[in-house]
């Protein structure tokens, strides 16, 4: 599926290349019934495309199997009856996916299949069985590497106020490891995020320990296992000064770096007043720099306004939607402005006020930080958009992002409504860029679902998209 270390090695392009064509599935092929989908990635049969009618997966999920041009070529409605669907994977020969499967006996089980070319599945291999997990809304964790060959599978389990995270780890489908790490935090207090795992057999987990009091931050940290050495480390990225706004984790495979990247402030947990950039070895662990540095005031000034940024005001509620490594150890962040606000009205009936209530889903600006290998800012930008919508979970709101061996390019909709053009900002390793419309609004009356998206080879991308309130799908080949 993606290689997006290995796409970024010749991410060094100054020509603009941006040029793409366009692969249109055909509407009277897909299924209508269901309201969500997922494109879950390409392999030498096709393209593979999940549905359901809501985004739970119990009982049954639906598979849509296109070839490479998008014309549809199977779907089939894959039943897994007392089951929740946790994982599925494009490998590349077949398809693998994972359920929890619901016990008589209030227990549940972690049952691996694989499907065929026609959808049919084998005998269930069994990853764990019987297990009580830690609450009624608890799941299974799978992870995979970049090859899609190893994988580690984890629950969570409580003794004593310690929080037990009970992990496998697999190698091509051949057991290698259980492994059991503790945290001296109750489950309660945990919240886990984002996990990358190497082909190495190195695990990296973001996670947070709340400290549920006004005077002692909560703790952002950094925990890491390494199956193969049984090597260990939690390491703490904030400080009794810093308040962490946003972070997420990388993987540099040429460098064997995990890079841990976010934001920080000083007044509280929506500030943007900086960045940090914390590089660690993946096999060892060991830290070989971490680094905090605020944001030029240039840059808020080009996004709050000159009259604010000279009040001292800073960034805020700015969320990383994905960073990208470079071969030379460096990195670009882009990171969007996403916040939710509630509006109310009051009308009146009989005579008697009525006090009605909107959520109101806000993505705005679009901020680039290119950085080189030892943290420092070489470039910058700001796409300049406004996306608001009403009660919709923002379903058209945010950014497609597309990384192909010459460029980067961010994918959105200019509006939401019937008018909107479906716009294209494409990027080269230093900074240049331009902006199209990639599909107006007066041709296509479409606009794009950058929720559902996958980037599925180096060079292409299958984008769901909404065209005259009829779903389909595109594809981009760049």
């Amino acid at each position: 599926m993606l290689r997006t270390v290995i796409v970024i090695l010749s991410f060094g392009c100054t020509l603009f290349t941006s040029a793409q064509k366009v692969v249109w599935a055909q509407k009277n092929n897909l299924d209508r019934k269901t309201d969500f989908s997922k494109v879950i990635g390409q392999n030498k049969s096709g393209v593979y495309i999940l549905k359901h009618k809501n985004s739970t997966f119990r009982k049954y999920f639906i598979l849509e199997h296109f070839d490479k041009r998008m014309n549809l070529l199977n779907s089939k409605t894959i039943k897994i009856p007392n089951a929740e669907l946790q994982k599925i994977v494009v490998k590349p020969k077949g398809i693998v996916f994972f359920v929890k499967k619901f016990n008589n006996d209030y227990t549940s089980s972690l049952l691996m299949y694989h499907l065929d070319s026609n959808f049919i599945s084998d005998a269930p291999k069994v990853i764990f069985s019987a297990k009580n997990l830690i609450n009624s809304t608890a799941d299974f964790i799978i992870e995979y590497d970049n090859l899609k060959q190893n994988f580690t599978a984890l629950y969570y389990s409580e003794d004593e106020k310690k929080t037990k995270l009970n992990y496998v780890y697999y190698e091509n489908e051949r057991l290698v490891k259980s492994y059991i790490y503790e945290i001296a935090q109750p489950f309660i207090n945990l919240s886990f995020y984002k996990s990358t795992l190497t082909a190495n057999g190195s695990l990296s987990t973001l996670y947070v320990s709340k400290k549920n009091s006004k005077n002692i931050k909560d703790e952002y940290r950094i925990m890491s296992i390494n199956f193969i050495s049984s090597v260990n480390s939690n390491y703490l990225i904030n400080n009794e000064q810093n308040y962490i706004s946003d972070f997420d984790l990388s993987y540099n495979e040429m460098d064997n770096i995990f890079n841990i990247i976010g934001f920080y402030g000083i007044k509280d947990e929506e500030e943007n007043k900086g960045y940090f950039d914390i590089k660690m070895n993946a096999e060892t662990f060991s830290i070989y720099h971490a680094i905090f540095k605020d944001i030029e005031r240039k840059i808020i000034a080009s996004i709050i306004g000159l009259k604010y940024e000279q009040k001292g005001e800073n960034l805020n509620k700015f969320s990383i939607r994905k960073v990208i490594p470079r071969i030379d150890g460096g990195m670009l962040i882009i990171a969007e402005r996403i916040y939710i606000t509630t509006q109310s009205d009051v009308f009146y009936i009989n005579g008697m006020p009525q006090t009605s209530y909107a959520k109101i889903f806000n993505n705005d600006e679009v901020l680039l930080i290119n950085l080189d290998s030892s943290g420092n800012m070489v470039w910058h930008d700001v796409v300049v958009k406004n996306q608001s919508s009403v009660n919709d979970g923002g379903y058209f709101n945010s950014i497609i992002v597309m990384v192909n061996d010459d460029n980067v390019n961010i994918i959105y909709n200019d509006r939401l409504s019937s008018n909107a053009d479906i716009m294209q900002v494409t990027y080269t390793v230093n900074g240049e860029h331009i902006k199209k419309i990639l599909f107006n609004s007066d041709q296509y009356y479409a606009l794009v679902i950058p929720s559902e998206y996958n980037q599925v080879s180096a060079n292409s991308i299958v984008i769901p998209i909404n065209q005259n309130k009829d779903h389909t799908y595109i594809k981009l080949l760049y």
